[in-house]
């Protein structure tokens, strides 16, 4: 049998009075893991988008993804490319005047700061300025608004909030479980650009109880707001997230309302205590071409957790981040549909500055959790082209993918499933189980093996593992499709020295010939 899968806490949410944020957890527990890459049977082309955002560019032929062949509860098709609508750009400017104002740019008193910078936002606005530009200096804000909120800058809608360079704005010191350095309110068209913000982490108090204070984040994108960017900046040293973007809930009389249409591109977001980004209710969400890394401190600790807490998460592209050194992991969806995770970098550790690989670095990162991609049950995912690289086990073991789920075997309410191709992992696997509607293909995995355990509906196709020794293919109970998986035992041996491996698969059940030969 499969080991058992480590069990993360699912953490409650936070009892608000202000904000009305979910915390976001991953936890439960399950096996199942996938990834991959694609030629055969309808695959990706690795390609670039120019001119910007994969959100405004159009899907491409060699962006189709073919639904896994069969009838029946077998037939099935992944969702179109996600893409994220943009605020409309902002150009009539006025940089802050700070005599005028009379704010400090030198860590001055942080609620006369917070007062007056909002204020001065509110003029501009009101008097038709559309793109409000902070000069140089650092802003330090803050003020306990009750008795779990420290608020920051409150941003108005149909604006851009434009950090001129060497621009800091920095939570001050606190003892609340909840704060936003910059929040964007039930507001919309909004862009926030350039500059950093810093949190409070080193000095701020916390319960002496062991409370969580885990909600004191850089940017709150939260009450269904439509249409938010938040590019070129740098988000770091917060209690909890890099930026958390929540959807209202639904209720009885009311439709939940998520929010909408955000972007997040371009970042350096760092050394933060529970997350990078966090999802909470968000639909059409873009997170490209940042770095996201160090995330360490208070569970999950991931780079991005997809984690709706009774809301919905729906068409999200993770597209070309650097992840590295990420306690918990760097990406987990527990409630994400039509999640496309493509050409993304994920490396334990051993990276410079820049997030590139370096054997010759030492390991800076004592643990990694649960493991580099963290997939649950009931989720669908095209997780496509991605390289990732595992020096040391998580508590799961060496599983690049791996799946959540509940022991239950081969069953699955959502009729999507997960399309796992193009991947090439470093000492790391593949682990699927109790699942249904996989499809793995042209996945390249350098000592480490594929795992499936009482899957059905399955597709495997086409993959290839370099493994000098140990398991390398490992399946028991599972019905589907496969053809083309090869095996190649000597190192850096050419292609031509590949050995095709066999797998005698049944698309019936109970897996008449699944042979317990390859456990």
């Amino acid at each position: 049998m499969p080991n058992k899968p480590y069990r993360t806490k699912l953490w409650p949410l936070a009892s608000a009075l202000l904000l009305v944020f979910g915390v976001a957890g991953c936890g439960d527990s399950g096996d199942s893991g996938a990834s991959g890459p694609t030629d055969a049977g309808g695959g990706f082309d690795e390609h670039s988008i120019e001119g910007g955002t994969p959100a405004d560019a159009a899907k491409s032929d060699a962006s189709t993804v073919s639904p896994i062949p069969g009838d029946g509860e077998c037939a099935w098709a992944p969702g179109e490319r996600p893409t994220a609508e943009l605020p409309p750009e902002h150009t009539n400017e006025y940089v802050i005047e700070l005599d005028r104002w009379e704010i400090s740019n030198d860590r001055g008193d942080p609620v006369e700061t917070r007062t007056r910078m909002n204020e001065a936002i509110v003029w501009a606005t009101e008097n038709g300025f559309d793109k409000i530009v902070v000069p140089a200096g650092t802003y330090l804000v803050g003020e306990a608004t009750n008795d779990i909120y420290a608020g920051g800058i409150d941003l108005q809608g149909d604006m851009t909030l434009d950090l001129s360079e060497g621009a800091v704005i920095e939570m001050a010191p606190n003892d609340r479980w909840n704060y936003c350095v910059i929040s964007v309110n039930s507001k919309s068209n909004v862009t926030i650009r350039g500059g950093e913000l810093v949190g409070d982490r080193a000095n701020h108090t916390y319960d002496t109880d062991g409370g969580g204070h885990d909600e004191g984040h850089a940017i709150c994108v939260w009450t269904s707001v439509d249409r938010v960017l938040i590019e070129d900046m740098e988000l770091h040293e917060v209690t909890g997230d890099g930026v958390l973007i929540v959807g209202s809930k639904g209720s009885d009389t009311e439709a939940e309302a998520p929010s909408t249409n955000i972007t997040i591109r371009h970042n350096n977001i760092h050394h933060n205590r529970r997350q990078g980004v966090s999802i909470v209710g968000g639909h059409n969400v873009t997170i490209e071409n940042n770095h996201i890394h160090h995330i360490e401190g208070t569970s999950p600790q991931f780079g991005i957790d997809i984690e709706g807490a009774g809301r919905t998460d729906k068409d999200i592209l993770i597209y070309q981040n650097n992840f590295h050194n990420n306690a918990g992991g760097d990406f987990v969806t527990s409630t994400g549909r039509n999640v496309w995770f493509e050409e993304n970098t994920l490396t334990q550790c051993q990276v410079n500055e820049q997030g590139v690989y370096d054997p010759a670095l030492p390991c800076e990162l004592e643990e990694q959790i649960d493991g580099p991609v963290i997939i649950w049950k009931e989720t669908d995912n095209v997780i496509i082209n991605n390289s990732i690289r595992m020096q040391m086990r998580s508590v799961n073991g060496f599983w690049g993918i791996l799946g959540y789920t509940h022991h239950d075997g081969p069953t699955r309410d959502n009729p999507v499933g997960n399309y796992i191709a193009g991947n090439t992992l470093y000492d790391a696997g593949i682990h699927i189980t109790n699942n249904m509607r996989y499809f793995v293909s042209n996945n390249t995995i350098n000592e480490g093996l594929i795992l499936g355990h009482q899957i059905g509906c399955t597709r495997l196709e086409d993959n290839r593992i370099n493994r000098t020794g140990g398991e390398n293919y490992k399946l028991w109970g599972v019905a589907g499709f496969a053809s083309g998986n090869t095996l190649n035992r000597t190192e850096g041996a050419p292609l031509e020295d590949d050995i095709e491996v066999h797998f005698p698969m049944a698309d019936d059940a109970p897996y008449r010939n699944s042979s317990p030969v390859f456990w």
